[in-house]
């Protein structure tokens, strides 16, 4: 009875599990991996198997983090903290306390954020753990900043630098300097952000230098290996290619012995089947001559139907694949062409180039794309768009060249400059063109659209459906703007009243924008699990310090990686341009 109550409440467990992650919005392969998890979970629990309970327990949280799902996560890692607490494992509780409150911070719950950072900090001190003692530092002090609460956040960041200087580590030092800075800006006082900024690039310059020695060492090392990789390489083949010699020495004399033999053995019942042949020649060769005569007559006319036959079909395939290749040429020709003018309507990458340190990222899945960008310069402003229309291919490249032509009589022509109208202009223009109020046409575009005032490095973004990034060079922070839930085009989408927003950032030297099409992050690999906005944030943070080209070339790699043989499921647009 016992056992039969416990298997009931598993399977009701189960399947609140997977209702509750289900109704959340996210793909199949993820909710069905993290109900799996959840289930062994409250197996593990039943049965008092703690170390597994804990592993699967970790898993279940990471995946929930990966996905934005915070609150489950949390609940997750709270567990973990309390079994770890139980047990007594102070490395654990550290680890888990440190992961809660990320989270939080990650959520924009700063106050609870603090709570779990300020619980690492104490727990870290009680170990005289060093290291763990400064990154709690840094995350109450960029907490603090956040919540803009800079004495405090001063306090932390000063103890911090201190046992940063005394542990000689300067990438720490160079943190606790930018966030100093950074602080003592905002509560007014300029000669110390100054101090602290001055020693922040200072030791950021140092240690960018040793980098690039790190890097010049390594490539010296890399070659000599591959040198003497090669030259090991080149020994072997002559060894084998010389083994290889004495082996076909060996099998042409076996064979030369085998063939002679062979040969004799045949001649011997060749000579035994011409004797037995002889006599049933004799008896059957008056038999055959006359009704042979006859056969090759009646084959050869048969033949001569059937090679007429099948001359003529094969010259009426050969005429049919003439036109078919004549077609499948014009068709190509076309769409090369139609490629030709897509990328004459782009911007030369050059003008972006000469503004802004900028990379682009542009990959359409067929020859034509659906996605483009736009860029333009009027008077000291600079606009520049990301735009992915609906389809891609050919419809998505006639969406383009629609979208493209429309931002310039919007721009350039009606010198239009705030984001937000332009969108609407835009949105009311495509309605207009593809007629979406009187036929059934529901095509359109979403946009990530900025301005950039080149003399105040003032920024204002509006977003149809697709967000903006922008890292904070000060607080080293990527943020994510989000866009309206609008989309550009589509009558029956569109309700009345409905507007874009302005989002208005004030920008500064060194920070980096990020605008894209959502083809980076849909793509999958070959489990069907997505790139993801979490995977490019990550990259984009690694190599946040390194030149733009670089930046790019990171993410490519990590793209190819991803994706290896898998199909390219849409076109892929991502710009990135620093603010001078």
């Amino acid at each position: 009875m016992r056992k039969s109550f416990k298997t009931f409440s598993l399977i009701i467990i189960s399947l609140f599990l997977y209702f509750s992650i289900f109704a959340q919005g996210i793909p199949e392969s993820i909710k069905t991996e993290l109900t799996d998890y959840e289930k062994q979970i409250e197996k593990y629990r039943s049965e008092n198997n703690i170390q597994q309970e804990l592993s699967l327990l970790n898993k279940a949280a990471f995946l929930c983090w990966n996905n934005q799902l915070y609150d489950r996560s949390i609940k997750h890692f709270k567990r973990v903290l309390e079994l770890n607490e139980q047990s007594g494992n102070q490395n654990g509780v550290l680890l888990s306390t440190n992961y809660i409150g990320m989270i939080y911070d990650e959520s924009e719950d700063y106050n609870s954020a603090m709570v779990y950072f300020n619980k690492a900090l104490d727990i870290s001190r009680k170990l005289n753990d060093r290291k763990n003692i400064t990154s709690s530092l840094i995350n109450i002090s960029q907490t603090y900043q956040l919540l803009t609460n800079f004495e405090e956040s001063n306090k932390f960041a000063l103890e911090g630098a201190g046992l940063a200087k005394e542990a000689n580590d300067l990438k720490l030092v160079r943190s606790f300097y930018s966030i100093l800075a950074n602080n003592y800006q905002n509560l007014g006082n300029s000669k110390k952000s100054i101090e602290y900024f001055d020693l922040f690039a200072s030791i950021d310059k140092f240690l960018k230098k040793e980098e690039i020695k790190d890097i010049k060492e390594q490539s010296k090392t890399e070659i000599n290996k591959a040198q003497q990789e090669k030259k090991q390489t080149q020994d072997e083949l002559v060894i084998q290619t010389d083994k290889l010699k004495d082996t076909e020495d060996s099998l042409a004399k076996v064979e030369e012995l085998t063939q002679e033999q062979k040969m004799q053995i045949e001649l011997q019942e060749s000579q035994i089947r011409e004797q037995t042949a002889q006599l049933k020649f004799e008896r059957l060769v008056r038999k055959i001559l006359f009704f042979g005569f006859v056969t090759i007559f009646i084959i050869a006319g048969i033949l001569i139907l059937l090679y007429r036959k099948i001359t003529a079909q094969k010259n009426k395939i050969v005429e049919q694949r003439d036109v078919l290749d004549l077609q499948n040429k014009k068709i190509n020709s076309s769409i090369h062409y139609a490629q030709n003018i897509q990328r004459a309507i782009l911007p030369v990458k050059n003008q972006i180039k000469n503004l802004f340190d900028s990379f682009i990222i542009y990959k359409p899945k067929d020859i034509v794309s659906g996605d483009f960008y736009w860029f333009t310069k009027l008077k000291d402003k600079a606009f520049l768009a990301a735009v992915d229309c609906t389809g891609h291919g050919v419809p998505g490249a006639f969406m383009s060249m629609i979208g493209n032509s429309s931002l310039n009589e919007i721009v350039l022509e009606k010198q239009v400059t705030e984001p937000s109208k332009i969108l609407s202009l835009l949105n009311e223009r495509i309605i207009e063109s593809l007629r979406q109020d009187e036929t059934e046409n529901n095509d359109g575009m979403d946009v990530c659209f900025i301005s950039i005032d080149l003399k105040s490095n003032e920024i204002a973004f509006s977003g149809a459906k697709r967000p903006l990034f922008i890292y904070n060079k000060k607080t080293a922070i990527l943020d994510e703007i989000k866009g309206d839930r609008i989309s550009i085009g589509g009558a029956k989408n569109y309700k009345k009243g409905e507007a874009f927003n302005n989002h208005i950032i004030k920008a500064e030297s060194g920070d980096i924008l990020y605008l894209s099409s959502d083809g980076l992050t849909d793509q999958n690999n070959s489990d069907r699990k997505r790139f993801g906005t979490s995977k490019l944030k990550e990259i984009i943070i690694e190599n946040i310090s390194e030149p733009m080209e670089s930046q790019k070339e990171a993410i490519e790699k990590e793209l190819n990686e991803f994706q290896k043989d898998e199909e390219q499921r849409d076109d892929i647009t991502l710009i990135g341009i620093k603010i001078n």
